[in-house]
Order: C-alpha cells, then sequence, then structure tokens
C-alpha cells in the first residue's frame, strides 16, 4: 500500500474532486481516497507514505493520439531534421550526409521533420537536395506532418517512380515544369515510396517503441492511442505486451488501407489485457492542416488547392460498416470541411442502420457548428491538438484562408455543443508532446509567436486537465480502469511540482513532472 497525502490532489472524480489523501493498494489499483484520516483507517501498517510537501498529484495522462512507434524510430534511428537541429535546407541536406557517411551505399536513410513553413528557404525539399547527401543512398524525408516524403533520386529509382507513373487514388506525385518527379509524394502515392523501403526489424520497432514509452513517463503520460498500427507493428506490440515490456498502457487502431494501394487489411484479432487494448481501427479521410493537403470547400492560399480526400464515400463507408458490425471503434482522421461531411455523413450511415460502439473523429480540424451538432447526435467523440497551434501555427496562417481561421480546432465549440474532448499531441509531428504544452495552448491559443489563433476557442486549465486524463480513457473505451483517482481504477498517477490549474498559463511550463507511478509503480521520477 502506498498512501500520499499533504498536497493538492485532482481526482477528476466529481464524487470527490480534490481529497486529502489517496490510498494505493498492492494490486496496483487506487483503494481509497478522502479525509486523511479517512484513507490512514484504510491504511494497514507498513504501508509506504509520501509526503506531497504541496505539489499535486492527478492521474497519470494520457496522449488520446501519438504515433508511439514513429516517435521511437525518430528517437533511434532515423535522421531528426526538426527545426531545432536542422533549422534551414543546407543543415538538413548535412545531417542526412554525415549519416550517409556511417553507412555503406545502398543503404536506405530515412528521417523526419522539415516544415516548409518554418524554413528561411519557404519550400519543400526536393530530390536535388537530398541528391546533395548522397546519390549513393535512397534517402526518404518524411514532413513533419507525416502526409508526405521526399526522396532522392536513387530512392526513385528504387521505387519505380517516373515522370510516366500515375498518381494514386488520394495521392499526388509533385512534378517539375518537365513533368518529372520533384522528390515530393503526398498523401497516398507515399505508398509508392514506402514499398520499397525495408521493413524495420522487430527489434528495432521494439526498441523504438520502448524508447518513446520511457519518454512518455517522463512526461506523466500513463496511457496513450497509437493510431496507425500495421500487422508488422501490432506483432511486436503484442509481443511486448506478452514478454511484459509495455511501459505505458496502450490503446492501438490497426490502420484498415495502406498508402498508395487499394489493399484493405482485415479486421485484426480483437485483444484485451491491462497494457494492450486492441478492439478499434484507422481510417485515414484527408490530409494534414499545415501542409495544405486537407481536404476544404476552398482553395488554400499559395497552393491554390484544396487538399485531397482518400476514398471515395461509398467505399469508405462499406469498409466502416465491416468495422462496425462487428462491434470496432473506428477512429478518422479528418481534417478539413469536404472530409467532415464525408466521415459525420458515414459515421451517421452506420448508426441508421444499427446501434455500435462510439466513433471518433482524429483531429477534427475545422468543423462548423453543424459539423459539431451532428456529431453530438450520435455521441461522436472529438480527438483534436490544441498543441498543434505553437507548433504550426506558422503553417496554419500561411496557407488556410482567412475564414477558416476562426475555426481551426475549435475545442470551445467541441466542448460546448457536447462532445466528449480528448486531447493529444499526435507526436512526432509536433517536437513537443508534453501535455503541460497542450494545456496551456488549449487555454492561451497562442501560436510560437506569441499570437492567439482564434482566441475565442480557448478553454479552462481544468477543462484541459480533464480532456487529457478523463476524455482519453473516455474515448480508449476504458473509462472504467483509468482517467481518475477513483477507487478501484488503476493507481496510475502523476506528481507535479506545481499545480497546472492555480498557475497562469505561461507559468505551466514551469512545471516539472516529478514522478510517475503505472499500475502503483514508482516508473520515473526526476
Amino acid at each position: 500500500m502506498h498512501l500520499f497525502y499533504n498536497g493538492t490532489i485532482h481526482s477528476i472524480d466529481q464524487a470527490l474532486p480534490h481529497p486529502q489523501a489517496l490510498l494505493t493498494g498492492d494490486d496496483g489499483r487506487i483503494l481509497a481516497f478522502g479525509s486523511l484520516a479517512e484513507v490512514e483507517a484504510a491504511a494497514k501498517n507498513g504501508t509506504l507514505r509520501t509526503d506531497l510537501g504541496g505539489r499535486t498529484l492527478i492521474p497519470g495522462l494520457n496522449d488520446a493520439h501519438v504515433h508511439i512507434w514513429k516517435m521511437g524510430l525518430l528517437l533511434t534511428t532515423q535522421v531528426d531534421a526538426r527545426r531545432a537541429l536542422a533549422p534551414d535546407i543546407p543543415a538538413i541536406v548535412d545531417r542526412f550526409r554525415q549519416r550517409a557517411q556511417t553507412l555503406p551505399a545502398g543503404t536506405w536513410i530515412t528521417g523526419r521533420g522539415y516544415n516548409e513553413a518554418e524554413l528561411p528557404e519557404g519550400r519543400h525539399l526536393n530530390r536535388t537536395d537530398l541528391d546533395a547527401a548522397s546519390q549513393e543512398h535512397p534517402i526518404a524525408l518524411t514532413r513533419t506532418c507525416g502526409h508526405m516524403i521526399v526522396a532522392n533520386s536513387k530512392a526513385l529509382a528504387l521505387a519505380g517512380i517516373t515522370a510516366e507513373t500515375a498518381n494514386p487514388p488520394g495521392g499526388v506525385i509533385v512534378r517539375d515544369a518537365d513533368g518529372q518527379p520533384t522528390g515530393l509524394l503526398q498523401e497516398t502515392a507515399m505508398g509508392l515510396l514506402n514499398r520499397a523501403l525495408p521493413e524495420v526489424s522487430d527489434e528495432e520497432m521494439a526498441n523504438a517503441i520502448r524508447a518513446a514509452n520511457q519518454h512518455q513517463l517522463t512526461l506523466g503520460i500513463t496511457s496513450a492511442t497509437d493510431p496507425l498500427l500495421t500487422p508488422s507493428i501490432l506483432r511486436v506490440y503484442r509481443q511486448l505486451e506478452a514478454d511484459g515490456e509495455l511501459a505505458v498502457r496502450v490503446n492501438g487502431l490497426p490502420i484498415r488501407r495502406p498508402d498508395g494501394g487499394t489493399e484493405t487489411l482485415p479486421l485484426p484479432e480483437r485483444f484485451e489485457s491491462d497494457f494492450l487494448r486492441i478492439d478499434g481501427v484507422k481510417f485515414f479521410a484527408d490530409g494534414g492542416l499545415s501542409g495544405a493537403t486537407a481536404a476544404l470547400s476552398q482553395p488554400y492560399k499559395l497552393t491554390g488547392g484544396q487538399g485531397v480526400l482518400r476514398f471515395e464515400t461509398e467505399e469508405l463507408i462499406d469498409l466502416m460498416w465491416e468495422a462496425h458490425n462487428h462491434g470496432f471503434r473506428i477512429a478518422t482522421h479528418a481534417i478539413g470541411d469536404v472530409a467532415l461531411d464525408q466521415v459525420i455523413g458515414a459515421y451517421e450511415t452506420l448508426y441508421r442502420r444499427t446501434p455500435g460502439p462510439r466513433h471518433r473523429i482524429e483531429h477534427l480540424g475545422l468543423p462548423s457548428a453543424e459539423h459539431l451538432r451532428r456529431c453530438q447526435i450520435y455521441h461522436i467523440m472529438a480527438v483534436p491538438q490544441t498543441v498543434f497551434l505553437p507548433a504550426l501555427g506558422a503553417s496554419f496562417r500561411r496557407y488556410l484562408p482567412d475564414e477558416y481561421l476562426p475555426r481551426c480546432y475549435p475545442v470551445r465549440a467541441m466542448l460546448d455543443a457536447g462532445l466528449t474532448v480528448a486531447l493529444s499531441s499526435d507526436a512526432p509531428v509536433v517536437p513537443n508532446d508534453s501535455p503541460l504544452l497542450g494545456m496551456k495552448a488549449a487555454v492561451d491559443r497562442k501560436d510560437h509567436h506569441g499570437d492567439p489563433i482564434a482566441p475565442e476557442e480557448a478553454i479552462s486549465a481544468a477543462e484541459a486537465l480533464y480532456a487529457y486524463t478523463m476524455g482519453g480513457a473516455i474515448a480508449s473505451g476504458d473509462a472504467a480502469n483509468r482517467g481518475s483517482l477513483t477507487p478501484g481504477k488503476w493507481a496510475d498517477l502523476t506528481i507535479l511540482s506545481d499545480d497546472p490549474l492555480a498557475v497562469e498559463p505561461d507559468a505551466l511550463l514551469d512545471i516539472r513532472v516529478e514522478q510517475t507511478y503505472v499500475g502503483g509503480k514508482l516508473v520515473h521520477e526526476a
């Protein structure tokens, strides 16, 4: 047993929001909360006691949409091309050149993290840029959003991508004035290159997931949804779970249609344990907002395009129906208003046919009031990312038509419409996946210059904390076990140096995660 007392405790349980003390049991679950006298009475001799000393205890945080394995690969094997390490195109090229010098010719080199809106050159990289790093190594660099890849000439050749290669449905091979591929592949066209990439070994993938989990624990994150699992990645997750090596509780969402093809993967085997939950599936309806590929009803600034829809509506409904009819929760990436029309309409069709589990919309980036009203009717859950505002606000301002900015990730409107909201990071799309940064962005709505985007969509710190705890638990289908410090739930706890509900927004970034517990066990200490 372990008793916590003498601090601020936010239980996220309306029955007793601020207990004086909390007791966890030897079974890894919360045993009691209440007054110190009440909790003391439930404790046994030899109970471990932690004097919070004025610090704050909250439920373990939940990142409701984070690409754990992608983040792990960036931490372990990939070239990191994010702004902090590579602020311009020459710096990005130099990082790949340095990696090439350490590897035999012909070895694939992958990386991630550039954002043309933040580069002084103001443009995407192309194959010529990456050829300057190496012409002997195939190179693939993923944009920060994960919806575009730039390849060098050798990589394009190995993938068989030429001027004659047709755009796949839902994708674009960007071409120069002569019709030659520039190296930039958007949306499903990425799959043409991905098929040529050597598959990451199970050992490399396991190491990546372990590294990402350890990173998450330092942020107070004890559970997360990984929303893009292929069969091979799911196999690694199942093995890590069987070996007791998952440090964070994961809700996995296997993908039904990988990029670049028409193959539909079968529904996954349903699985549920304390550390791994597989009872949902993932679809992509459109592209990314920061790269101007989310499907809009109006043209983007600069590009003049209107984004990409990945599915014809009837095909999407047919694929969703298979999952819905078998009781799988569905999570669909949908950002632009055109994609939201399609996805909400598809969900409505499913529910009219037969009742089913609550489905999710990942991002829900540019909804109208009517979109939110329709979501509320069928209890569709929202999984947005306020952390995009400081990370990608420059891209939103660069590409979005002005009339769209007031409805950009409108979390206030989502809550007011009665939606369940689960906040998340979508890392490694963003460079900093700290829930405290996500909370700050939800409260002040500021971009990286300190200028607010749609400030009327701000929410309170308490609402943001709920969305990073109970919101994520509800969205993962496991509110009975996590999300609040309620007796009977898992003893997943985070101790913070200060109270996030009692400080100014800027001070949220000064709060330290001092301890993280999973199942009552101390797994991180600063």
